[in-house]
């Protein structure tokens, strides 16, 4: 079994949502790499879950400062920001970068990715509201011109139609809190992963 498009599930933090991940063919797990993030996850922290997950990609959330040492995060193959002022030195990196934009005005996302397209490889686009068929569309005409993920604005019911009408290159999912050892609040990620099931890998 695999998943019809990428998927990247940020906010990880523990290893039983990597697992999780893992075993259900979602490309990407984003951990929080900041001291100042409520659910940090340490360098140490970080080795151990890994070292326990194969056949996945690992990103690195920062959001306030490029100062984190990333080589001390070896296995971090990209990194995402929602912060204009770190997109040029988090670009000089070594690392793929993800630029997440929380949608209120199309043409001004629009705008905000025409500039920052040179140094980002991947556009994360967060919508609070369900999205429209009319959102599909405009979504589509980005796609069309860059790497574009999808986060929020849908749910199990209707993750395929925004699949098959507006084509992103994946969505996002947050990952859930360990409630204690093992148990985990998934928050919806199970059942929108259920939903793209396919019997072939993407």
């Amino acid at each position: 079994m695999g998943l019809k498009t990428r998927v990247y599930v940020s906010d990880v933090d523990n290893l039983g949502d990597g697992r999780y991940c893992a075993g259900m063919g979602v490309e990407m797990i984003g951990f929080p790499i900041e001291e100042n993030h409520p659910r940090f996850v340490s360098t140490d922290k970080f080795k151990e879950i890994a070292s326990w997950l194969a056949g996945i990609k690992f990103a690195g959330e920062i959001y306030d400062a490029a100062n984190v040492d990333l080589s001390a995060y070896d296995a971090i193959e990209s990194v995402i920001t929602d912060n204009p002022a770190l997109v040029k030195e988090l670009a000089g990196q070594g690392k793929s970068l993800m630029y997440k934009i929380k949608v209120e005005d199309f043409d001004a996302v629009e705008h905000q990715m025409a500039l920052l397209e040179a140094d980002v490889d991947t556009f994360v686009l967060e919508f609070s509201n369900t999205l429209s068929s009319e959102d599909f569309s405009k979504i589509k005409s980005l796609t069309e011109e860059y790497k574009v993920i999808i986060g929020g604005g849908f749910d199990e019911n209707t993750v395929n139609d925004l699949l098959d009408q507006a084509s992103p290159e994946g969505i996002a999912l947050k990952g859930g809190s360990e409630v204690s050892v093992g148990v985990n609040t998934f928050d919806g990620l199970v059942e929108v992963l259920e939903a793209i099931e396919t019997d072939e890998w993407v």
